[in-house]
């Protein structure tokens, strides 16, 4: 009876250690937002790059579990992203489109 509760000790223990460290992991990813205009958009890859005020371009990709808001993503369009980096690539977990008028206006 000893042995079964030591054994049971120890997986817990183990089990408990290896639920912190994944906490820990998920815990360090955190969302970038970047503001910029909408270029090279491929619908079926579901890519585009987000070009900022300041110059650079950078490669963004959705998934499903994306949230969009403001429309169809389009060339041209304004757009503030927030992104997550995963398996090297900026992944978006939202978009929100402004048209290219819109953006304009308000700047």
């Amino acid at each position: 009876m000893r042995k079964r509760a030591s054994i049971f000790s120890i997986a817990m223990v183990l089990a408990l250690g290896i639920a912190s460290a994944a906490a820990a992991a998920t815990k360090g990813a955190h969302a970038t937002t970047m503001t910029g205009t909408v270029s090279a958009v491929d619908q079926k890859a579901k890519t585009f790059s987000l070009k900022t005020d300041a110059g650079s371009e950078t490669p963004i990709t959705w998934t499903s579990a994306t949230r969009v808001r403001g429309g169809a993503l389009k060339d041209g369009d304004h757009a503030r992203v927030s992104i997550l980096q995963k398996d090297g690539k900026n992944v978006a977990t939202s978009i929100r489109i402004s048209s290219a008028k819109t953006a304009s206006k308000t700047s």
